[in-house]
């Protein structure tokens, strides 16, 4: 008997050593190794997000942070006299899949999408400079009362019911209204933003904080929506990041810092507009 269960967790722990290495899908090369070849690949994992990384007409991956990334790979080779080139790797389905990639893979992989800084992430992974000041928009359907207080929110959104993914920075949004203005405010989970929204669109009482990127996708779909501004919020920032054994941080740092700092540029300031819209561009202005 002994024996018999012995054999089989020689079995269990033998497939997992074989399981580890195909954790780390995602490779690229090393700024190192790019420097010393004078050429070389990184590749770009990602979640599609609305204006941040999205499908354009014709099926190919664009958005704020492939722009930003295709100027710094353009920096890297004027400045450093290397040839290199990017890839996209992963089919961008899921936030939680491309971040666990990006963790477990090495050297020249970078992750894309609407991803916050927080100071339990830099534990785990590497962060470029902040990108972009995400702006978290308190949304219902158009029938709804407008709130010109939150202090309001107990009268005018009385009976109505709160949406959101669970464990995210819009959850603790809800949850300090909940626990600052209205105690009685019914909260309910979805799995991920696009359900969030899918709920509100669906239910007349219904209200959540959405992410200023889905809801200017809302918008431009002209979907029923009410913003309350009294409700606008602005705090965390996004980053691309990096596994913790990327040599490339360095080198995005000073890519964001040079001629004056990047977000300050024209050309990123196109980017936004590009791909947010000028009223997308408006909010952000009112963010900082």
């Amino acid at each position: 008997m002994k024996t018999t269960k012995r054999l089989t967790l020689f079995i269990i722990l033998l497939f997992s050593a074989w399981s580890l290495p195909l954790m780390a899908q995602y490779s690229g090369d090393s700024w190192k190794k790019v420097q010393g070849a004078g050429t070389g690949t990184v590749s770009f994992a990602y979640v599609e997000t609305p204006g941040f990384v999205y499908k354009d007409a014709s099926g190919q991956l664009t958005g704020i942070c492939v722009d930003i990334m295709n100027d710094f790979i353009q920096y890297v080779n004027e400045t450093k006299g290397v040839k290199l080139s990017s890839k996209f790797v992963g089919d961008g389905s899921s936030f939680t899949g491309m971040y666990n990639q990006v963790k477990t893979s090495r050297d020249g992989v970078f992750g894309l999408g609407n991803i916050t800084i927080t100071d339990g992430r830099k534990r785990e992974i590497r962060f470029s400079p902040p990108f972009i000041t995400n702006f978290a928009i308190l949304i219902t359907q158009k029938s709804v009362p407008t709130l010109n207080s939150l202090d309001e929110i107990s009268t005018k959104f009385k009976g109505l019911t709160a949406y959101t993914a669970k464990g995210t920075l819009n959850d603790k949004r809800i949850q300090d209204l909940k626990s600052k203005y209205y105690p009685e405010m019914k909260i309910a989970y979805a799995a991920s933003s696009p359900e969030t929204l899918d709920k509100v669109l669906s239910d007349p009482k219904a209200f959540s904080y959405l992410d200023l990127a889905f809801y200017l996708d809302a918008v431009q779909r002209k979907h029923p929506l009410k913003r309350h501004p009294i409700g606008d919020q602005a705090s965390e920032q996004f980053g691309f990041i990096l596994p913790m054994n990327s040599d490339w941080q360095p080198l995005m740092e000073e890519f964001f810092s040079a001629n004056g700092g990047y977000t300050n540029s024209v050309a990123y300031k196109k980017i936004l507009t590009r791909h947010l819209g000028d009223t997308g561009v408006k909010l952000l202005q009112t963010a900082k």
